[in-house]
């Protein structure tokens, strides 16, 4: 993925519930806000290589306060419908995804949500099997809400982000488009750099 070229471009096309924090007691927290789309391929590619790897495998979990919003170039009409940009399928996966995002803390919404990345269509059950994590809350907050009921705090918080396209990401609660298309590629070194940067604290396994 490269700059301005490899992401999902809006095309024409012009919120949240904050998933539940880690609970260990942990001050010094970089803000990552991700907003990206489900079937978004260089979202899928980001969140798999990039973000969960540093997330998960080096463990920057703990030092990061990481929102995921779920709605990438998707628009909402006057009657309230979400369009989303790869169609009625990736409006679905999103609402999956916050689903995911409003029942589970952090750590495992994005175990789920990357190995939900993987593929082009739902794969809840099989992640949930494979990770061990009980789903049935997710299940029934899909079952009993409409899709545009669910995506709508998402495409409110999407909104007042001025992005070109997706992947989107803010780092220290600030959006730039020079940034954002460095982190897609380079996010765990950028994320270590600001981090000894903010709080002068050099994490483990930084360069």
């Amino acid at each position: 993925m490269r700059a301005f070229v490899f992401v999902c471009l809006l095309v024409g096309w012009v919120g949240v519930a904050t998933p539940r924090r880690l609970r260990a007691p942990q001050a010094d927290r970089l803000p990552i806000t991700l907003y990206y789309e489900a079937l978004c391929p260089y979202c899928m590619q980001f969140v798999t290589t990039q973000l969960s790897p540093s997330m998960i495998r080096l463990a920057r979990l703990p030092f990061t306060d990481l929102t995921l919003i779920p709605f990438g170039n998707a628009r909402t009409d006057a009657a309230g419908n979400v369009n989303c940009q790869h169609g009625e399928l990736e409006c679905e996966l999103n609402a999956w995804h916050a689903c995911v995002l409003e029942h589970h803390d952090i750590v495992e919404s994005l175990k789920l949500i990357a190995c939900m990345m993987r593929f082009k269509k739902n794969r809840l059950d099989k992640c949930a099997d494979r990770l061990k994590i009980d789903v049935s809350d997710v299940k029934n907050c899909k079952k009993t809400r409409r899709v545009n009921d669910i995506l709508k705090k998402y495409g409110e918080e999407t909104a007042k982000i001025p992005f070109q396209g997706v992947p989107a990401i803010a780092m220290d609660n600030i959006y730039d488009a020079d940034i954002s298309a460095n982190l897609t590629d380079n996010f765990d070194s950028i994320f270590c750099a600001k981090y000894k940067e903010k709080f002068n604290k050099k994490l483990d396994n930084c360069q």
